[in-house]
């Protein structure tokens, strides 16, 4: 009967075994154990099993990876490595090494979770990454986030309320992680604490930068990203003694000292599992260099992601469902199986692009509709608000993400040389006295491959934030703009009128057009609108969320914590 163990009692959870090539990007989910209630034993007899069937189809097991739970923790210490924990174990069958890794994702959500939990780090010092060791405070965070979370355009845009005070069932999630160890709250903290008078941000913004470096290593499953990104910590690894692994081992040396120091940091499992990660991945990194003639090892194979990712498609598939029964997984399962073997289809790309064209091909007809409205509008600019030195910085560092966007989507050459060069920014004439240039927050995160814009692209895109900011100081011109339709449009027609302003109509931003034809001004003010709108969607769902959150939504996601917990 479906649903029920090998004991016959009812399952409470499903076991699953994934393999992963280390080459290519086949994944497979090759076992399903129902279990009632797992254990240490009951897991080492079904990985002998596992083990067993892989042997007979010839796949050659070089790595494990689990998360940090307290029964793998046992099963790798107990049944595999005989009482004492190591990096890799001699397999019996095949005389091969086969290494223990606790996944490095999980143990990323944990470092996340032990942040976010207990407040402060003290940390020791590492060389060159942390020669003084650093202090880090997650207020520093919230602070930030608090600080830029009206602001049209942040420095941190990842930051969200669920980054500060996640649910219990929220803190699987690995985006929380990735939003605080991300590059935009590392050099938002290092800019306010250099700018902003918040030099005490400075040890947050390098313990972040530290937990980057280290992600970023891991993280690797492209052989072009690090060049793709000109960032060296995204380089594969194609010798046993490049830096990376160096890295990896003294990082390793570093987890060790600081819990020997008795020091606020991680639990004694998070502990446990960055150090021993850290050197089973680099010793598997060695042996599959060395011993197997690998020309290059992406370490961001040697992760649960494949399963983790199977699981998510289990659930989808069984009605977005995140408590899914066996019955369903089994059915999803060969749902996909059947779905892998369609390699090909009776639909052609082409009628796929057809399809789009034809359901966008109806936005013009609703656009002469926003005229009136932005002639309304419009006329109740008095173009009053301006921009601080720190709003210029994040002003300047989008237009050049907005110009760089205009360029990959018109592949124009005159729209590149329009938008984008690589010569200084003109002064820009401001009232306000900028204690610093506008363009120091851009040169801060610049690792040589940015461009900068034009003085149109930059002089367009302050024209847009003034406007967008007082309309959204007026409650009844942002209550009028947004009970229209397409705010995109509205938004452009706005700018199309505001252009012709006397403050700016020297600067040439209304109806700017390439040589080409591309409407540079409609392009640049679109792509403006969708980085401010995201923002204040979100701001208006969370205001919405906390004061009229329905009671079937608070009644499932209680629901789902409490489970979450067990």
């Amino acid at each position: 009967m479906v649903g029920l163990t090998s004991d016959g009692d009812v399952a409470s959870t499903l076991l699953c075994f994934a393999v992963k090539s280390l080459a290519c990007k086949y994944v497979d989910l090759v076992a399903i154990y129902p279990m009632a209630r797992l254990t240490a034993e009951k897991l080492y007899e079904c990985y002998k099993d596992v083990m067993q069937q892989l042997s007979k189809v010839s796949l050659k097991v070089i790595a494990m990876s689990v998360d940090n739970a307290s029964t793998n923790r046992k099963f790798y210490t107990d049944f595999i490595c005989q009482g004492q924990l190591k990096t890799h174990v001699i397999d019996a069958a095949t005389g091969q090494p086969l290494f223990l890794i606790i996944d490095p994702v999980h143990t990323l959500k944990n470092i996340h979770n032990n942040f976010q939990s207990r407040k402060v780090f003290y940390c020791p010092a590492l060389d060159d990454d942390l020669p003084d060791g650093c202090t880090a405070d997650f207020h520093h965070i919230v602070e930030l986030y608090n600080h830029e979370e009206c602001m049209s355009l942040k420095k941190a845009h990842q930051l969200r309320p669920a980054t500060l005070q996640p649910k219990s069932i929220e803190k699987t999630s690995v985006k929380l992680a990735v939003s605080v160890f991300s590059d935009s709250t590392r050099d938002a903290l290092h800019f306010y604490a250099k700018h902003g008078s918040k030099p005490a941000w400075r040890g947050t913004a390098d313990f972040i930068s530290l937990i980057i470096k280290l992600w970023n290593i891991l993280n690797v499953k492209s052989c072009s990203k690090g060049k793709h990104k000109r960032n060296k910590t995204m380089d594969p690894i194609r010798t046993s003694w490049d830096w990376q692994l160096d890295f990896l081992k003294d990082f390793a040396a570093f987890v060790a000292r600081w819990e020997m120091s008795k020091q606020p940091g991680l639990t004694r499992e998070t502990f446990l599992a960055l150090q021993h990660t850290c050197l089973a991945i680099s010793e598997c990194a060695i042996y599959m260099l060395d011993q197997l003639a690998f020309a290059v090892v992406l370490l961001g194979y040697l992760q649960s992601d494949p399963i983790e990712s199977r699981f998510g498609w289990l659930r989808q598939l069984s009605g977005v469902n995140y408590y899914i029964s066996t019955k369903q997984a089994l059915d999803s399962d060969r749902k996909i199986r059947a779905v892998s073997l369609l390699k090909f289809s009776n639909i052609s790309l082409n009628e796929i692009d057809h399809a789009i064209q034809s359901r966008n091909s109806d936005t013009q007809i609703y656009s002469t509709n926003y005229d009136s409205v932005a002639d309304q509008l419009s006329d109740k600019l008095s173009f009053s608000y301006s921009p601080s030195a720190s709003d210029l910085n994040i002003i300047y560092y989008v237009s050049r993400y907005i110009a760089r966007s205009v360029c990959r989507k018109t592949r124009c050459h005159h729209c590149s040389e329009a938008l984008s060069n690589s010569d200084d920014l003109p002064p820009m004439d401001f009232n306000d006295v900028m204690p610093y240039a506008a363009r120091t927050f851009f040169d801060s995160v610049n690792r040589g491959g940015l461009k900068t814009p034009t003085e149109f692209v930059f002089t367009l895109t302050v024209h847009c934030w003034r406007v967008y900011e007082e309309m959204l100081a007026k409650s009844d011109f942002m209550s009028q703009f947004l009970a229209t339709e397409n705010h995109s449009i509205l938004f452009y027609k706005i700018m199309d009128r505001a252009s012709c302003h006397h403050s700016v109509v020297e600067c040439g931003l209304n109806n700017y057009t390439c040589t080409q034809g591309h409407n540079l001004t409609e392009l640049v003010v679109q792509r403006f609108f969708n980085c401010v709108a995201k923002n204040l969607v979100n701001r208006l769902t969370t205001a919405a969320n906390l004061h009229s959150e329905p009671a079937s939504k608070r009644r499932k996601i209680d629901k789902l914590c409490s489970r979450s917990k067990d």
